[in-house]
């Protein structure tokens, strides 16, 4: 029996072809690995990866380092996949590269800032209007989590500084009557970057898992006078580069979902699942050697598990267009002996917006973040000067 394996690169034979129309035509590189069995083709794996869209040297090497990465998991050699490598003639590749940088050039003059949004619960996650808190113009704000508690709403977020890029988590109330987050602390600034500050309650006591991606470790941590006093209570998992860590107590179990970042596997591109009885005694362990989701457009977590009418729903965020451009709602179906889910539908937002990729709610408010356009001249200065850097430096 002649077993062959064989790769599509959106719905290209050619290597360069279909990264370069990704970039520049589609929200995704999506790479569908066949084996050929006795003249048949059999879909074995299908995954997908963000393309770089102001780069088409990071998107061409991401992708062979997925690619190798795939083979690695299939138990293949990458000689025994049959695809096409040559370079494109010459008159193609110069209008791929003209398209290119004159869609990089107008992106170039378009400041974008996250904002916390907030809005009236209703039963279907998508149908009242956001209201938009607008931060100073030096800051975003984003990944908000709410809690209510005393009669108050408690909002966690990630603050970063474009001065120096780097996110610190804060909480503030979430005043009805103004619409605007007051009394606003800092809660937690360390070395590295801190964001998604997944905030629980168990046994009548907060926790709170923030993303330490660059400090690689899940570190929990417990809150000893609420909402502003914060201590690191144990590392969960260690030796790890992940983000958006983030829990669900089912059927007496813990589950930890998270997206890791590995050679030919970015933070956007895949979801593991790990497992423990006890959160607070007993280590994490994978409970799935792979992961159980392979695609730009719906692996990475952007919120709390919702129950809802007897379903667990996932909230997840679609990174294909472009980072956190819109989230998902998926009905978790399984967990165990193979995970599943559907997605049911995508959290409404205004259609001016940008991006999307965070939702909570907690007694009767939902929160969430947007990326939005913000033309004043110190934006348009901090956007445009950026952007100069990287493509000339």
């Amino acid at each position: 029996m002649n077993n062959k394996y064989t790769l599509s690169i959106t719905s290209h034979d050619n290597f360069y072809r279909g990264v370069y129309k990704a970039v520049l035509f589609y929200d995704q590189i999506e790479l569908i690995f066949f084996e050929e069995i006795d003249s048949t083709l059999k879909q074995v794996k299908c995954v997908s990866l963000a393309p770089d869209r102001v780069s088409f040297f990071n998107s061409l090497q991401n992708t062979r380092d997925k690619i190798k990465l795939i083979c690695q998991r299939l138990g293949i050699e990458e000689k025994e996949l049959g695809y096409d490598k040559s370079s494109l003639p010459l008159l193609e590749q110069f209008s791929y590269k003209t398209l290119f940088l004159a869609k990089m050039f107008y992106k170039m003059f378009i400041p974008m800032q996250w904002v916390i949004v907030y809005k009236q619960l209703d039963s279907e996650l998508n149908k009242a209007s956001w209201h938009k808190i607008i931060p100073p113009k030096e800051v975003f704000q984003a990944d908000p989590f709410i809690i209510y508690k005393n009669n108050k709403y408690y909002v966690f977020y990630e603050e970063l500084k474009f001065a120096d890029y780097h996110g610190y988590l804060a909480v503030a109330e979430l005043d009805l009557k103004s619409g605007k987050l007051v009394n606003a602390k800092t809660i937690l600034k360390l070395d590295y970057h801190l964001s998604y500050p997944f905030v629980f309650e168990e046994n009548n006591h907060f926790y709170m898992i923030p993303e330490t991606g660059d400090h690689h470790a899940i570190d929990l941590y417990e809150c000893t006078s609420f909402p502003y006093q914060w201590q690191k209570k144990q590392t969960l998992i260690d030796n790890i580069q992940a983000v958006d860590s983030t829990l669900l107590k089912h059927d007496g179990a813990w589950y930890l979902f998270t997206s890791e970042k590995v050679k030919g596997a970015n933070y956007d591109d895949e979801l593991s699942i790990y497992k423990t009885e006890d959160l607070f005694n007993q280590p994490f362990k994978k409970l799935y050697n792979d992961p159980v989701i392979t695609d730009v457009k719906k692996a990475r977590m952007a919120g709390k598990f919702i129950h809802r009418g007897g379903d667990i729903l996932r909230i997840s965020q679609n990174s294909g267009k472009r980072y956190g451009y819109r989230a998902n709602i998926n009905k978790v179906l399984q967990i165990e002996g193979g995970y599943k889910e559907e997605k049911i539908g995508i959290i409404d937002c205004d259609d001016k917006a940008l991006g999307f990729h965070t939702y909570n709610e907690a007694e009767g408010i939902a929160v969430g973040d947007q990326l939005i356009a913000r033309f004043d001249f110190y934006s348009l200065k901090r956007f445009i000067g950026g952007n100069l850097k990287r493509v000339l430096f």
